[in-house]
């Protein structure tokens, strides 16, 4: 998979790909109606023997609008997209700064630039898929901005529970912790990739020791409470829990809720490392205790939760 980074202040050096069937969107979650548009551009290009790629954009578009980063927003970040990419076996993966220069293209200037100059011989959108200044040119009228040089497809919706498969419904039950309809929408368990900070070693002090996770404050995050979660690390995937909140017992004062996860059968120190966390299932609501004590039994029942549950993924 090669992955291309184009700017619109680059243009004059934008490179001649070979021949490509693209899917193109910002594909925030790669959730199963994404996957849907990504699978039509293979088989396209499988159909017409040639390169099978995506075309994504970086930051959100939201950002560059607001003109603010996101909060507690983006369901993938970039490098977990590119991830999921690559299990695609996609040619190419072409992401595309979305700045205010591009933000003011005009729909045919788009399309002649990023499709007509980079080879696209066939553009796969979803339904509701808009491009060019204001969102102005439409997926269903491509046709008329592609001048016969090259062909589309559009990808109708996806429902799953009479429900449009979105990045915005997504959102919805990840701020409810309903973790398995949020698997079922993006088609495998929401994960967050991170790196390991310091944290106050409390975990450790009550016999539960901690990773600390670095969350970019774009990426979301779920509900707060406790979750079942895997741990990837080092190729090994680890069972373990996680909390998701603001230790209310100890403190209570972060301005946003932080990420802490117990790996079950694990003690090597993580510390500065980058891991992946699957959140499986939520167990409660984060609490405020009395004492320690009152904590360490309820975790410790939590402990039990988690290993029955994770039993089943075996």
């Amino acid at each position: 998979m090669e992955v291309i980074e184009l700017s619109l202040s680059e243009s004059s050096h934008f490179p001649t790909l070979d021949e490509v069937s693209i899917a193109v969107g910002y594909f925030d979650g790669i959730h199963k109606g994404h996957q849907a548009v990504i699978q039509t551009a293979i088989n396209q290009a499988k159909e017409l023997n040639i390169k099978s790629g995506v075309m994504t954009f970086s930051p959100h578009p939201l950002t560059v609008i607001k003109g603010e980063p996101l909060s507690d927003y983006l369901i993938t970040s970039l490098d977990e997209k590119l991830d999921l990419f690559k299990s695609m076996e996609l040619d190419y993966v072409i992401i595309v700064t979305f700045d205010r220069h591009l933000a003011k293209l005009s729909p045919q200037s788009f399309v002649d630039q990023f499709f007509t100059d980079l080879n696209v011989k066939h553009v796969v959108g979803g339904f509701d898929f808009s491009f060019g200044h204001k969102g102005a040119g439409k997926i269903q009228e491509m046709e008329s901005y592609s001048k016969g040089r090259f062909t589309h497809s559009v990808v109708d919706q996806v429902s799953i529970k009479n429900e449009k498969v979105s990045s915005t419904l997504i959102r919805e039950q990840l701020s409810l912790g309903n973790i398995e309809y949020t698997e079922q929408l993006l088609g495998r368990p929401f994960k967050i990739r991170s790196k390991v900070k310091e944290g106050y070693k409390r975990g450790r002090e009550i016999g539960f020791p901690t990773a600390n996770l670095d969350v970019d404050p774009e990426h979301k995050v779920p509900r707060v409470g406790v979750y079942v979660v895997q741990v990837e690390y080092a190729n090994q995937t680890y069972g373990g829990m996680a909390s998701v909140g603001y230790n209310p017992t100890f403190e209570g004062e972060h301005d946003k809720p932080i990420i802490e996860v117990n790996v079950f059968d694990f003690d090597q120190d993580l510390y500065g490392e980058e891991i992946t966390v699957s959140f499986l299932h939520y167990i409660r609501d984060e609490e405020k205790f009395d004492n320690v004590d009152t904590l360490v039994d309820r975790i410790k029942q939590d402990e039990v939760e988690a290993k029955k549950i994770l039993s089943k993924y075996r």
